[in-house]
């Protein structure tokens, strides 16, 4: 190929004659960042093969094909004319491209079969000794769709055909479309498959082999400084991979803490009832003998003197003091009544103790019979209520506690409600960390929720606090 015949493209397009073999064949690629810089070197292309007396092939894009025929209308060429003399074959690019695509890539025998016949056709209408030219932006269309190696296939099968038949094709892609590193490979596979390579606009702009070369050094510089960043991305990487790890043991680490607290807390329960056992059948059946034995001394002392008959009547009334405390000892650290009638018994039972031991009025409410649920369920709402109850007592100052019990169809909720003086905000901080009488209370209650799959939710200010503990029943 003579470069008198493409004035201005022997940068773009060409290289020197003298690294061409073969002047009538070549397979180059562009990489254009803008659409007039692609379409002004293509008219010149196309249009200097036509004026030539060569055969032209243009496989593009409606947009492409629609601007290359108004730049070489104004180059005072006429298309049509070529047309008719069949040297000049206009394609469109996304129809051919699927008459030989089979599951999203190129048939070999299929492609042959189109583009073959097409560049023979335009051979045919040229005299001996013309070149043929062609355009292609179908490899383009695929590296839009992500189709990277189907792209570099197509690359691949336009080689096989130039090697058959002698034609010079260039091919162009948006640089837009090599943005990110996991293009970096197809890309060099792309250089590779081409026996010219324009790198960009700016480049080709450059007037002059050193300022080309300077432009390939700055390049470089920015290829080592692109390589050092990426070393950065991969040790980001590794220090994110390092502090997941690091959040997966601290996640089983805890996973761990809530499983020995939900052990030390059966512990915990089971604990207090084997000690209100014990107290009930054995201390409190010594206190009850204890009792009557001195009873019986009372009836048999009757002549002893008012002296002694005072002191019996106080040892009786110890007696029957430390019966009352060892039973209600007992019957806090394990109801009985829970166990054997459920919370609706054991919470009234539990409710008119209370009153009476601390002088707080205490109110029960429940809008329809809860009837029985699990045992752990059971056993938790009463922990919520006697730890919640303790607290109104010894830290509130209200004289009144009002306790609501509701059953839906999946969960049972107990509600504690009190108007003392409310909780501070930095005790109920505190209990996250399990500081403080009130802090650990809340909690092994937040504790016995979490065990069961429950939640918890404390709201206190100046009119009061309301617990409320929600726990599914199913």
């Amino acid at each position: 190929m003579s470069t008198s015949k493409v004035p201005g493209l022997e940068a773009v397009f060409v290289p020197p004659v003298s690294q061409i073999p073969d002047a009538h064949t070549g397979h180059s690629v562009q990489f254009y960042a803008d659409d007039s810089f692609l379409l002004d070197g293509l008219s010149r292309f196309i249009g200097t093969a036509l004026g030539a007396g060569d055969a032209a092939i243009v496989v593009a894009t409606q947009a492409h094909r629609e601007a290359l025929e108004r730049r070489l209308q104004a180059r005072g060429l006429s298309s049509a004319k070529a047309i008719r003399q069949g040297r000049y074959i206009v394609l469109d690019a996304a129809e051919t491209l699927q008459k030989f695509m089979v599951e999203e890539f190129p048939d070999a025998a299929r492609f042959k079969e189109v583009l073959s016949s097409v560049v023979v056709r335009a051979r045919g209408a040229v005299e001996t000794g013309a070149r043929v030219v062609a355009f292609g932006e179908m490899v383009a269309l695929l590296w839009e769709d992500g189709k990277y190696d189907a792209a570099i296939q197509l690359e691949q099968l336009w080689n096989d055909l130039g090697k058959e038949h002698s034609f010079f094709l260039h091919c162009a892609y948006p640089i837009k479309g090599f943005s990110h590193d996991h293009h970096t490979e197809p890309f060099l596979k792309i250089c590779s498959a081409h026996s010219d390579v324009i790198p960009s606009d700016s480049y080709t702009a450059l007037d002059s082999h050193a300022e080309q070369r300077r432009n390939i050094a700055v390049l470089q510089q920015k290829e080592q400084a692109h390589d050092a960043l990426r070393e950065t991305k991969i040790r980001l990487e590794n220090e994110i991979a390092e502090r997941k790890a690091a959040e997966q043991r601290l996640r089983a680490s805890e996973r761990s803490l809530r499983e020995l607290s939900g052990r030390l807390l059966q512990m915990q329960d089971n604990e207090r009832r084997h000690l209100g056992r014990e107290l009930h059948d054995s201390v409190g059946q010594y206190l009850a003998v204890l009792k009557m034995g001195l009873e019986v001394l009372k009836a048999d002392q009757t002549s002893a003197g008012a002296p002694m008959e005072q002191q019996f009547l106080e040892c009786l009334r110890l007696v029957d003091q430390s019966i009352t405390e060892v039973r209600t000892m007992s019957y806090l650290l394990y109801p009985p009544m829970l166990e054997e009638m459920g919370l609706e018994m054991a919470i009234g039972w539990f409710l008119d103790g209370f009153s009476k031991r601390s002088g707080v009025r205490a109110t029960f409410e429940m809008p329809q019979p809860v009837g029985r649920v699990h045992r752990d369920v059971e056993l938790a709402i009463f922990r919520i209520l006697q730890e919640s109850l303790t607290n109104i007592h010894r830290h509130s100052g209200s004289p009144t506690a009002q306790v609501r019990l509701i059953k839906t169809d999946r969960e049972v909720t107990i509600e504690i409600h009190d108007q003392g003086t409310g909780i501070p905000t930095a005790v109920l901080e505190s209990a996250q960390d399990a500081c403080g009488i009130i802090g650990v209370g809340l909690r092994g209650m937040t504790e016995r929720m979490r065990q069961l799959g429950g939640k918890l939710e404390i709201i206190s200010g100046a009119t009061g606090t309301t617990v409320r503990a929600i726990v599914s029943c199913q």
